[in-house]
Parts: structure tokens; sequence; C-alpha cells
């Protein structure tokens, strides 16, 4: 009943008579009983009042945002049910935005948030780059309660939002929509990281850009790529909220985007698809490039709806409700054509930019591939299957002891068809897996794998052994696949008498070794064993390709050492999963 009572304490109840008369409430509303409903609504929002009035004579039903002085003023999300001869209304209390700065109808700034403080007693129409800009957005916000606009305040490139009641209030916040048009236009990759530099900047944090070196104590890192390999990394020395990690996450991707098509480029706002909506879905921004990916102008855009053109809107709104979301596949109703687009989305101030990159060829190739990967996997696999069970009733006719030699060469050839088989299809799992990265406890892992394994060590006159802490690791369910490929190795290939796994805590890392005492590896070979199709000896070729993968996957790295005559040792380093940090609420200062 607390945890009720405690969750109704931000909500307000109340009854309004035919006029508009407040004539019960409870919570915050008891304080204006009697009181007209509009004339406690600021003169900003009374246009918005009258547009949900109508609304709930047509509806019987009508929600909107306004803010009102009660005791001050409050923003209340405010809902509206019609009845016979009343109204009722419910009231959510809403975090109020405190204005920057005000200033009287003269342009002199009478107050100023501390951030802002060196304002107070200087004049706005002096300060202001383009005077006649503000001028402007003035002469709107008067009009219209309330006007946004781009313009440079003491030299700071922001947005401002300005509304007029009986002063001029400013709202200013970074317009990170801007940064991110600063980044995609650098011209070289000087300009970049000082792009990149100004972006991270505004956010007021403990940081450092760096040429992708491993830096231990950073608590986030977030990549530059290019070329698939890590450039640059922002490394972030203190805990920073959610909001912040996806700004800092879409600066990173931006950056990336733009790195890898630097060279020979003059204008990157040409080579990558943009899109911006509002809050409702409809179109407010497109660049060339998304006219021309496409196929409709702006101006065929505008006033319309996402939704009339991209698929899984639904599933891409609820992904995007943290703010953030990267590589939504999605297919697109161009004019007279279908495009297929990864989709890296920002939502921010009520707006979603989001940059296309058109992989329609790579999903035409990717279709054809599962093709051939089906046939192979089901049709061939299942011939095969076939195949070993008529020559198991061959094995049990009168054979030459010739003959039996070939009929065995012929079962080792299909098995190993088989074994090939079951590779690729695992290697297109882990291509194809878009599972979480989680917590999991290594130990438990490692030791049901062993434990599998068993059986065949004993055949082999092979002991196994496993010593691991209880570390959790980040990983996900095709971590089996790592020390299932190891151990198969070294029991197939090593000719060994022992495989030791033993681990140790480093730092953010825990490390597990893989230890036999087997031939070895020649050194020559060594850096190529982790290489797809490379084999000595026999084997798929894939097994230690998807062992790295896997560690690339898990965001950490395996290294082997071997020496021949005396065993092979490969040592794997996963990331300890941290504890989730609590959310804080955001303030971005200037």
């Amino acid at each position: 009943m607390e945890e009720l009572l405690k969750l109704l304490e931000d909500y307000s109840f109340f009854r309004l008579d035919e006029k508009g008369k407040i004539i019960d409430a409870t919570g915050e509303f008891e304080k204006v009983i009697e009181k007209n409903f509009n004339d406690i609504v600021l003169h900003t929002d009374k246009k918005k009042l009258a547009g949900a009035f109508v609304e709930l004579q047509r509806k019987k039903v009508a929600s909107t945002k306004l803010l009102m002085n009660i005791d001050g003023r409050k923003s209340f999300k405010i809902s509206f049910v019609k009845g016979d001869n009343e109204i009722l209304g419910v009231a959510k209390k809403l975090d109020v935005e405190e204005p920057s700065f005000i200033s009287d109808f003269m342009g002199n700034i009478i107050y100023a948030k501390e951030e802002w403080k060196d304002l107070e007693g200087k004049n706005i129409f002096d300060l202001a780059e383009n005077r006649e800009s503000l001028l402007d957005a003035i002469e709107d916000a008067i009009r219209e309660g309330e006007c946004e606009k781009e313009i440079f305040v003491n030299d700071k490139k922001a947005l401002v939002k300005i509304r007029v009641d009986d002063n001029i209030e400013f709202y200013i916040r970074e317009d990170i929509f801007s940064f991110i048009k600063d980044i995609l236009r650098s011209k070289n990759e000087e300009e970049l990281l000082q792009n990149v530099e100004k972006a991270v900047e505004s956010l007021k944090i403990k940081y450092e850009i760096n040429e992708g070196d491993v830096i231990e104590d950073a608590i986030y890192l977030f990549p530059i790529y290019k070329e698939d390999k890590i450039e640059y990394q922002i490394a972030v020395y203190e805990e920073i909220d959610e909001k912040k990690r996806n700004l800092l996450q879409f600066i990173s991707t931006s950056a990336s985007a733009t790195l890898e098509k630097l060279n020979g480029f003059e204008k990157i706002l040409q080579h990558f698809p943009i899109y911006k909506i509002d809050e409702k879905g409809f179109f407010v921004y497109v660049n060339d490039k998304f006219e021309e990916l496409i196929g409709y102008s702006f101006s065929e855009l505008k006033n319309k709806k996402i939704d009339e053109f991209a698929e899984k809107r639904d599933e891409f709104f609820k992904k995007l409700k943290n703010g953030k979301l990267e590589n939504f596949v999605s297919k697109w109703k161009g004019k007279g054509k279908e495009v297929f687009v990864s989709e890296h989305a920002l939502k921010l101030n009520g707006e979603t930019i989001v940059l296309l990159q058109d992989i329609s060829k790579e999903k035409e190739k990717e279709r054809e591939a599962e093709f051939y990967n089906s046939l192979l996997r089901h049709d061939i696999f299942n011939k095969n299957e076939i195949a070993l069970g008529y020559l198991g009733l061959l094995e049990k006719t009168k054979l030459t002891k010739k003959q039996k030699e070939f009929l065995k060469k012929i079962k080792d050839a299909i098995t190993g068809s088989n074994r090939l088989i079951e590779s690729v299809r695992k290697a297109e799992e882990i291509r194809k897996s878009k599972s979480k990265l989680e917590g999991i406890n290594i130990k438990e892992i490692v030791e049901k794998i062993c434990g599998e394994f068993e059986g065949e060590a004993i055949k082999k006159n092979v002991k196994i052994s496993c010593n691991l802490d209880n570390a959790i690791i980040y990983a996900d369910n095709l971590i089996k696949e790592v020390f299932t490929n190891l151990i198969k190795n070294a029991l197939q290939h090593a000719e060994c008498k022992n495989i030791m796994i033993y681990g140790e805590f480093e730092n953010n890392h825990y490390k597990v070794y893989v230890k036999d005492d087997g031939k070895g590896i020649d050194e020559k070979d060594l850096p190529k064993i982790f290489e797809e199709g490379w084999r000595k000896g026999g084997g798929s070729g894939l097994g230690l390709y998807i062992v790295k993968r896997l560690m690339d996957r898990y965001n950490g790295k395996i290294d082997v050492e071997s020496k021949v005559g005396e065993g092979t040792k490969f040592t794997l380093y996963f990331k300890l999963a941290r504890k989730k940090a609590k959310k804080e609420f955001l303030k971005i200062r200037f």
C-alpha cells in the first residue's frame, strides 16, 4: 500500500463545472479550488489549453502538457474526461525547466542561472551575434507564445527556446545536431578530432582521446573505427548517466563514419543519408543524399509521417526509448523501389536524428548466401548421413581387408565433411547472433564442457583439469564454442597427455589459460592459426577462427605461445562484468 501511495504522490485529481471552475480537487490542485482552470494556466500555454478543450468536446477525452501557476510556476501533464455536467481530470506533476536567463522587453537581462551569471546586467541585443535573427525569434514567440531558433550568445552556439509572458525567457541548450554536422563536415583527420573534442568537451566530463591504446583505468570507452579497426578511443574517467553515454556513442558512431569516408570527399553530408523527425514522427529535415536514396524530395515528405515509408516503426520507437539506437535494419518504400538500410538514431529534445547506411546490395548477397548455406547445412548434411547409414550396412557384409581399409577412408571423409558443415553452421550462427552480452560465471560453463569431453579424454588417455575462479565475465550463450573448440583441438591434434585450464584476475579482466603438453606448433605457423581456413594436419580450418571471432565479439583477446615438443598455451582475456551504475539526472552546463 505504501508503494501505491508513493506512486500517486505526483498525481492530482480534480473536477471542473461546465464553466471551468475547479469545484473539487486533491494534491497540488487543492490550493486552487474555486478558481477557474483557465486563470491558472500561464499565458504561453493558453492556446494549448484551448486546443485540448476543443478535442474534449469532440472526443470526450483529451490530454496536454501545461505550465500552471500553483504556488509558483509548475508543469503538469493533464488528462481530461468529459462527463454529463462536469469535467474530470488527472494531473501528473513534471519537472519544470528553469530559464537560463530572463530579460525585460528592452533586452536587459534581469535574471540568470549560475552558469550564465556573467550575463546579468547586460543587454541581450548587444550579445547576440545575429541581432535580426533574435528579433525575428522574439516576434514569433510573442505571436505564438514560444519559438525555438539557433543563435549565438556570448560566442556559444546553441538552441534557444524563447517564451514570452511578463518578460522574455530564454531556455538555452547545446545543439548536439550542430556538433554532429561539424563532425560529418570535417575535411581532414585533424579537423575531425578537433570537432570530436568540442562535442565531448560540451558534456563537461573527465575524458581523453587517444590512438586506440588499451587504457586500464578508463570507466567507459567509446571507439572510433577505421576499416574495422579501432583508430581512436574516447576514454571517460568518471561515472556518467545513460543520456551522456548515448550522446558519446552517437558522437563516436558519426566520427567512425566520417573517418571511414574521409579521403576523397568535399561535403560529408552529401555522402550520408540523414533525416530528422519530430516527436510525432513527421519529417522536419532530410538531406540531398537521403532524397537520392529514397527517391522522394523533402517537399514530398513534408507533413508526412515516417511510418508511411519505413517498416517496423513500432519496434524502432520502442528500441529508441533509451535515447539511442544503432544498426536497426529496416525496409523502406522508396519511389518505385525497395531500399534496405541500417539506421543509427539519437533522440534529443523531442526530435530524432537518424543516419542511414544503404545495405540493399548486402541484403541481396545475404539472401543468396543464406540459400547456399541452407543447402549445405540441410540437404548435403542429410545426404551424407544417409550415405553413412548405407556404409554401416556394407560393413556388416563379408569384405576383404583392403575393402575394409577403403571403407574406413570413405567414412572418415564423409564424417569430416559433416564436421565442416557443422563448423560453417556455427560460424554463421556467430555472424547472425544478436544476443546481448551479459554476466556469465566462467567456472560453471567451463567445468560443464570439460565433463562433456571426459569420455573422449579417457579413450585417448588424456587428463583434463579445470581450476577456475567464480569470475563473472561479459559473454553470451556462444561462449561454450570457445572452450569446446580449444579442448577438441587439443584432443584431436596435440598428441598430449594433459590439458590444463586455469585462470587469474588481472585489473578489469579475467585471464583463462588453456595449456597442453603435446607436440606444439611450429613458430612460423603461429601468426596464421586464427585465420579463416588455416589448417595443418587435418581439421576444418574454422575452429580457431571461430574462437578468435567470439573473443573479438566479447571485446577481449586471445594470445598463443607454443614450442615444438613442449606444448601449447592459449591465453584468453575476458572483460569482467561491472555492476550497473545508478542513473542520475543529466544537467548540461555551459
